[in-house]
This record gives structure tokens, sequence and C-alpha cells, in this order.
């Protein structure tokens, strides 16, 4: 696939806010995070729901210590907006087992190994390691992905970003050109995710996410290359 510079125009701005929470998210800057948590809730950017499933996706590439920050982070200014407002600070109901999918342990594996598919353009990996087995086709793609109330486009740009932040350069390169191949992000918009972990991380992040886009010919300079090194 060939990208070039006529793609559309970039990220707009709940995209950007997904790439800006998670950048935060992952690094620990949990201050300047509560600020962004409460103006997106504020100004009714991301629903609170939205939110929580951004907590699962970023600690699932992030890690789960970062995950269980962010979580914290929401609820206080989830009860400091409310409070402000005036309005009751209740708990959240307690979710629903169905929320978790089908029952079937085979069946979630067989899902697991089609949102794989869907998400990485690729076979999934066999089931021969627990890593892979309940890690990856159980939990990650057997359940995470396939969520609601988060787009796959949504998740790929958190996952771009949490990847970017950890300096995990193998899975972010499998993001980077799995989000052109399936076109849920384009050039452009990647470029928008780079000027955003820019903004908020030290060089080497931004260095690790400009490597793999120029690799993948979708940094600024890197012409019109294209993105077919073998996976």
């Amino acid at each position: 696939m060939t990208i070039t510079g006529t793609d559309r125009a970039g990220l707009g701005t709940k995209d950007r806010r997904w790439v800006e929470l998670v950048c935060l998210a992952a690094v620990g800057r949990t201050d300047t995070l509560a600020e962004r948590v409460y103006e997106v809730l504020d100004q009714d950017e991301i629903t609170l729901t939205e939110l929580l499933e951004f907590v699962l996706q970023c600690a699932v590439y992030a890690g789960w210590p970062r995950g269980s920050e962010t979580e914290a982070v929401v609820r206080r200014q989830w009860a400091r907006l409310r409070s402000e407002r005036g309005e009751p600070v209740e708990p959240w109901p307690r979710l629903d087992t169905a929320a978790l999918g089908p029952e079937s342990w085979e069946t979630r594996l067989r899902l697991g190994e089609d949102m794989f598919g869907v998400v990485n353009l690729r076979e999934a990996p066999p089931r021969d390691t627990p890593f892979n087995q309940a890690g990856i086709l159980g939990f990650v793609f057997g359940q995470v992905w396939r969520r609601p109330d988060l787009t796959v486009r949504e998740r790929r740009l958190i996952s771009i970003g949490a990847c970017a932040v950890m300096g995990t350069v193998h899975p972010l390169r499998h993001h980077v050109r799995s989000a052109l191949d399936s076109a849920d992000l384009s050039a452009a918009d990647l470029r928008d995710v780079l000027d955003e972990v820019g903004r908020h991380l030290p060089r080497p992040a931004t260095e690790a996410l400009r490597d793999v886009l120029v690799q993948a010919g979708s940094a600024p300079g890197a012409g019109t290359g294209s993105h077919t090194e073998s996976r």
C-alpha cells in the first residue's frame, strides 16, 4: 500500500483527546490527566462510559498499574464534577455478567481468533502458551477489542499511543501497519498522532513512533514509500 500526501485531513478533536489521554495515563502524569478528564466530562466531549472503556484499553497496552491509576483519576474527577454541580455522587451500578460475552471458553477463543484477524489482518497465534490462549485470544481479542462503546478506530489510536509511550516497538509496528492497511487510520491521522505524542512526551517516545511511521512511509520526510515489509 502506498501512502501519499493526498489522504484525509487528520484527526478530529475527540480523536486527539484519546491520544492525549493515553499519553498522560501511560506516562503517569496523573495531575495533568485529572484536569483533562475533568474537561472532557465537563464539556461532554467524552462520556463516562467511553472513559471507563478507555481505562481498560489503556491497561492492556500500558500496564495494569497505570490502568489502576487512571481508573482512580476518572472516579475522582467524576465525583468532583457531580459535587460542583450539586448533583448526588452515587455508586456506579454493578455491571451485568452479560457484558463479558459468551460463557463458553471455546466460543470466546474462536471469537478472539476472528477479532485478532480483523484487527491485525493476519492469522491469529496458536493456542500453545498461556500468553496466547488466555491472554491474547481469551482476553485481549476475545473480550476487550470486541466490547462496545469504543470503535476499533478509537481502540487503535489508544493502543498506538500507549505502545509509543511504552517504547514497545514490535506491537507498535504491527498496530501502525494494520491501521493503515485496514484504512481505519490514514497517514495524516498517524502524523497527527505523532504530533500529539510529541506535545506530551519526551523525545525517545516521539522518535520510536517516528521511526515506525518512516518505515511505513507515513512520517514527514518519508516520501511516498510503501509499507510492504513482511509481518
